[in-house]
């Protein structure tokens, strides 16, 4: 599920706040990868990108684990030139049928963690609005780093400029002052 623009992260951090006091994370894996260079990019180009990311959880009933899978979507792009060498930049104003037309790289890939929960007797059960709510949060915070240091990785092994991932940025709408 796509993190939502308008996602209240109060209210969600709040959710997934029990999750968060319980939760060790024990492993983390790629699952899938996907890496397709479609053409070099031309001389003295500019290099725009965009990143895109999907989060699930998975449980078992009655299970003390879960599984938080994050999936990304990188896109690279020529947007135009620059220097001598190609620089990537961050650019999403680039029109779907122009970054098509356009498009350098595209790198799909998933990385999932399993999460325990060392819950406390007489705590109640987790249920899955409070999972989803940590995915939202606290898991994708533990999974980007991965991610970064992955697409840093692939994109220099590609013979492109590596690109360096800025830290992770939830949206954050300001609670309503109280009447």
């Amino acid at each position: 599920m796509k993190i939502p623009d308008d996602i209240d992260m109060f209210a969600t951090q709040r959710a997934a706040s029990r999750v968060a006091a319980r939760a060790e994370i024990r492993d983390v894996r790629l699952f899938r990868a996907s890496v397709e260079l479609d053409r070099f990019p031309s001389t003295g180009s500019r290099l725009g990108w965009s990143l895109d990311t999907d989060v699930a959880v998975e449980r078992e009933e009655g299970d003390d684990a879960f599984i938080l899978r994050s999936k990304y979507l990188v896109r690279v792009v020529e947007t135009g030139h620059g220097t001598a060498e190609p620089e990537l930049v961050v650019d999403d104003s680039q029109e779907d049928s122009d970054a098509d037309e356009n498009q350098i790289v595209e790198l799909s890939f998933e990385f999932a963690a399993l999460f325990g929960l060392e819950m406390r007797q007489g705590d109640e059960p987790v249920d899955d609005s409070e999972l989803q709510a940590y995915a939202f949060s606290t898991g994708q915070f533990a999974l980007y780093p991965f991610a970064r240091e992955y697409i840093y990785d692939v994109t220099g092994r590609l013979g492109l400029p590596p690109l360096t991932v800025g830290v992770l940025q939830l949206p954050v709408h300001p609670e309503p002052p109280s009447a």
